[in-house]
């Protein structure tokens, strides 16, 4: 069961850990990244920083789509990691669908736009939101569980 699509581009941190992993009773993260799926390094250091009592997956987006296309985490709590929103229109153009983002942190970047305190984006990032939201996808902004959920499409629609 998909509980929660995140975007934060921290990926595994304290606020995925401390906060979200708990909440949901989550038993497995998929990061799903067309670039870390090739870097070694990072994948070591990302399974080293999460919990014991959760699993770890890294997906390219070709890959992602087709095993969440198949069910075959089903029967297991799962959150989707993403840095960005391009990934997540990959995996929706690709067949899986749903109906919500959770956006956390995207961290300030070349030629990004502040949208929040802690949310910037690219050109790119941007038509990706605004394309899964003609989709029908909601883009929610929250930091940790006990923060409000708001929707920020029109925020992403400003810049």
């Amino acid at each position: 069961m998909i509980c929660d699509i995140r975007i934060d581009d921290r990926l595994i941190h304290g606020q995925v850990c401390g906060f979200w992993i708990p909440h949901y009773n989550l038993q497995r993260i998929a990061i799903v990244d067309d670039e870390i799926i090739h870097d070694a390094q990072r994948k070591t250091a990302l399974k080293f920083g999460c919990p014991d009592k959760c699993k770890l997956s890294i997906f390219s987006t070709d890959s992602a789509a087709d095993k969440f296309i198949r069910k075959i985490d089903e029967g297991i709590r799962v959150m989707i990691l993403c840095q960005s929103s391009i990934p997540l229109l990959k995996l929706y153009e690709k067949g899986f669908h749903f109906n919500e983002i959770t956006v956390g942190n995207m961290a300030s970047k070349p030629d990004a736009v502040r949208i929040r305190k802690t949310l910037y984006v690219t050109k790119e990032e941007k038509e990706a939101f605004l394309k899964l939201n003609q989709y029908g996808v909601k883009i929610i902004s929250q930091m940790v569980p006990n923060e409000p959920r708001e929707d920020i499409i029109e925020e992403i629609r400003k810049v």
